[in-house]
C-alpha cells in the first residue's frame, strides 16, 4: 500500500511540474506568432490586419496596420495576410506587398483610397486576391496596383493578381488601375498572370510600358504576360501598350483574352498598341457612346504582327503599323 501511495505521489508531482512549465512558457512567450497567427480550414497559417490594429469598421486610417501585417508575414515566413469580413479599410499611404506574401481579401472586403499615392506595389512572388479597392477622392492620380520591372518577374515566379475589383467612384476619371512598367536598363516583366479583374472609372485601365534604355545592350521589356477575363468600364483609355516592336524597349507577346470593354462618353480609346505579336480578343460594347468619333482601336507606327479579334467595324480601327491582323 505504501508503494502504491508513493508511486501515485510521484506521478502527481510530474504532472504538476509539466503543467507549471507549460504555463510559465505560455506566459513568457510574447512572440507575435502566438498572438497573431490564425488557421484556415485547410490548415494554412495566416495573419489578419485586425491583429495589427486595423478595425475596418471605423473611419481611422488602416495603412500602418496593413503594412505591419505584411511586414510581419514576410519576416516570419507565414506568407499570407487577410482582410476579413465585409469590412471597409482606409488607406492614406501606399502599401508594399513583399516577396512571398499573399494579400488576401475576403470576397467583399473593401479598401478605400484617400489621397494621391501608389496604392499597392507588388514585389516579385507577391500576390493579391479577391476584394474591392475603391478611390474615393478626386485628388487621386496615381496607380492602384503596380508591378515594377526592377523585380524581374519571369516564368519561375508566382506574382499574380486575381479576382479583384478596382473602382474610381470619385468621378474624376484620373489615375491608372493596373500598371506594369519597366523603366531602367535591364528591367523586365514577363509571364505574369492577371485574371478576373474588373476596372471602372480610371484615366487608364491597364498600362504596359517599356521605357527606352539609355545603356547599350541593356534592354527593357514587358513581354509574355497574360490578362484573362478582364472587364474595363468607363475609362478614358482602357488598355495602353507603350514601347517598340523590338529592343531596346519592347512590349510583345502579351495576351488579353475574354475582354469585356464598356465604352462611355469619356472614352477616347478602347485600345492603343505599340509592340509586336500581342494578342487581344473580346467584346467592345456601345461604341456609339464615345464622345470622340475617331477610331477606338489604334495600332501605332511602332506596332507589328499583332492579332485582334473584336466586334468593332473596320472604320473604328486605325492601323499605322506593319502586318497587324484584325478579325
Amino acid at each position: 500500500m505504501r508503494k502504491q501511495t508513493t508511486l501515485f505521489a510521484i506521478v502527481l508531482c510530474f504532472v504538476f511540474i509539466a503543467l507549471l512549465v507549460g504555463w510559465i512558457g505560455n506566459k513568457n512567450d510574447n512572440s507575435p506568432v502566438n498572438s497573431v497567427m490564425g488557421s484556415s480550414e485547410q490548415g494554412e497559417t495566416f495573419v489578419t490586419v485586425e491583429q495589427f490594429g486595423a478595425d475596418g469598421e471605423d473611419s481611422v486610417d488602416d495603412s500602418a496596420a496593413i503594412q505591419a501585417a505584411i511586414d510581419y508575414s514576410a519576416d516570419s515566413m507565414i506568407g499570407k495576410v487577410r482582410l476579413t469580413g465585409n469590412k471597409s479599410y482606409i488607406l492614406t499611404e501606399g502599401i508594399v506587398v513583399h516577396e512571398n506574401v499573399e494579400l488576401e481579401f475576403d470576397q467583399n472586403a473593401k479598401v478605400y483610397i484617400e489621397g494621391d499615392f501608389r496604392a499597392f506595389e507588388l514585389k516579385r512572388n507577391a500576390s493579391m486576391t479577391n476584394g474591392i479597392i475603391e478611390v474615393s477622392t478626386p485628388k487621386f492620380n496615381s496607380e492602384i496596383i503596380s508591378l515594377d520591372g526592377n523585380q524581374k518577374n519571369w516564368s519561375t515566379e508566382r506574382t499574380r493578381v486575381h479576382n479583384v475589383t478596382l473602382v474610381n467612384s470619385s468621378g474624376s476619371h484620373k489615375g491608372t488601375a493596373l500598371s506594369l512598367i519597366a523603366s531602367k536598363p535591364g528591367d523586365y516583366i514577363s509571364f505574369v498572370t492577371i485574371s478576373d479583374v474588373n476596372i471602372v472609372g480610371f484615366n487608364e485601365g491597364i498600362r504596359l510600358e517599356a521605357k527606352t534604355s539609355k545603356v547599350s545592350n541593356h534592354y527593357t521589356w514587358i513581354n509574355g504576360n497574360r490578362f484573362i477575363n478582364i472587364t474595363l468600364d468607363d475609362c478614358v483609355r482602357c488598355i495602353n501598350l507603350i514601347g517598340q516592336v523590338t529592343i531596346p524597349n519592347e512590349t510583345s507577346g502579351n495576351q488579353f483574352s475574354q475582354l469585356q470593354i464598356q465604352i462611355s462618353e469619356v472614352t477616347q480609346k478602347a485600345i492603343v498598341i505599340s509592340g509586336s505579336a500581342n494578342q487581344l480578343n473580346g467584346v467592345i460594347w456601345d461604341a456609339h457612346l464615345a464622345k470622340d468619333e475617331g477610331p477606338l482601336i489604334e495600332l501605332t507606327a511602332q506596332s507589328a504582327d499583332n492579332q485582334l479579334d473584336f466586334n468593332l467595324p473596320y472604320e473604328l480601327i486605325k492601323n499605322l503599323g506593319n502586318k497587324n491582323l484584325y478579325k
